[in-house]
């Protein structure tokens, strides 16, 4: 098969992935809260041991990536949904309920714009996808799939009009395929990288000076960009039914709207970048995001009117999901740009590990903030980690003119 069809093979394992993980973003934290009535500390616990988890594994099976192939470790981390679902479906014990959130990195996909349904799996596709794509056409592919994977999660958002039970069996099935469709998919990298390269060891000894400058950078921005959304996205289905007490169907129609908003705004990510350049698109659009991120729960204070509270939501959250992601194709395509083909695994799953850490701990912070402290605190917090966010990309980038368009380097 040629890499044409492997893409589209690696694009449908996310689509499948993606469905589910919509599913799931929106409808675990409302079965936690109404089915099983976990508090939101119980519930903030439960998605910090899935965020802690998704990074840990994705830096260690992102190194392993790089060691022993792309396709081979892929295949193992898209077997850890299903095994999750399985344990949702079939008990409420608590501690099984957190080897869930482990598996399944459920802290990772309380929403359609954190950009993490690939959870534990992404490194590794994002690897694959660079190997199989060029300077040229890798900032389209990656919005192509972030297109398909934003409409795909939009999709699944629906599926909260089904029962909880029906709604997990269907992201079982799901989650299952995605892990299917990868099997034909040639790895042409992981045929002789075992044979090739020394991984007896995990630690930087092996990267150039040159990736282990990338991956410092990127850890940095990381690190501030997973508080700012760990602190608010897992609870974001939550917020609009506490809140604006949103009916369960509902939430999953604002959440189909913002996956559809979303998905497509990413097409415009290479017309954007080629005008601002990547380091003026971070700052414009995550700047916009934030400003509507933090409005959300002052919402109910608009006006008395419910109809139009929800109105004054669904217009900010959507403002929120379109530009949360708009930068991310360029963000995931330069870093596999400046890294070399033998670290993009690694490179991958520690810039995935810097975002999610903090991310984990910002969200078990947040359960306890919302329970204890007034509701705003964790939008408000997250409001300075936004702002440190983007001075830390216009500090570390700039953007320069090549005869490919402009592309972004570190600076030295």
């Amino acid at each position: 098969m040629d890499d044409k069809g492997d893409i589209t093979l690696i694009m449908l394992s996310r689509v499948f992935r993606s469905i589910a993980a919509g599913a799931l973003g929106v409808t675990t934290g409302l079965y936690l809260y109404n089915v099983l009535h976990l508090s939101f500390t119980l519930i903030g616990v439960f998605f910090g041991v899935g965020a802690f988890s998704a990074p840990l594994m994705s830096l260690y099976f992102g190194r392993l990536g790089d060691c022993y192939g792309r396709k081979r470790l892929l295949l193992i981390t898209l077997l850890f949904l299903p095994l999750s679902i399985l344990i949702l479906l079939l008990t409420s014990n608590y501690p099984l309920l957190l080897l869930a959130a482990a598996l399944g990195g459920f802290g990772t996909a309380g929403a359609l714009a954190s950009g993490s349904v690939g959870a534990v799996a992404a490194p590794m596709m994002t690897a694959l996808l660079a190997d199989k794509t060029n300077e040229e056409n890798r900032t389209m592919v990656y919005s192509l799939l972030n297109l398909a994977s934003g409409l795909a999660g939009a999709v699944g958002a629906l599926l909260s009009h089904l029962s909880y039970r029906e709604g997990f069996i269907i992201a079982l099935a799901l989650s299952s395929a995605s892990l299917i469709v990868i099997l034909p998919v040639r790895d042409r990298y992981g045929e002789g990288v075992g044979r090739a390269r020394d991984c007896g060891s995990f630690n930087s000894a092996n990267l150039s000076e040159s990736d282990r400058r990338v991956i410092r950078r990127f850890m940095a921005t990381g690190v501030s960009n997973g508080i700012g959304q760990g602190l608010v996205t897992p609870f974001l289905p939550l917020i609009f039914e506490v809140l604006l007490k949103v009916p369960k169907g509902e939430i999953g129609n604002i959440f189909f709207l913002g996956g559809i908003a979303a998905a497509l705004i990413s097409l415009l990510t290479p017309v954007i970048t080629g005008r601002l350049g990547f380091v003026r698109t971070i700052v414009l659009t995550r700047s916009i995001s934030t400003a509507a991120l933090v409005l959300l729960p002052f919402v109910n204070r608009f006006s008395q009117i419910l109809s139009y509270d929800l109105v004054v939501a669904l217009v900010l959250y959507l403002v929120y999901v379109m530009f949360r992601v708009v930068s991310l194709p360029a963000q995931s395509a330069l870093m596999m740009s400046l890294v070399s083909q033998g670290s993009r695994s690694t490179v991958a799953g520690t810039n995935q590990a810097a975002r999610l850490l903090p991310s984990a701990a910002a969200t078990l912070s947040s359960g306890a903030m919302i329970d204890y402290l007034a509701l705003p605190v964790p939008f408000l917090v997250a409001l300075i980690v936004n702002a440190v966010n983007i001075y830390l990309y216009t500090r570390f980038f700039r953007d320069v003119k090549t005869s490919r368009g402009v592309r972004s380097v570190l600076i030295e």
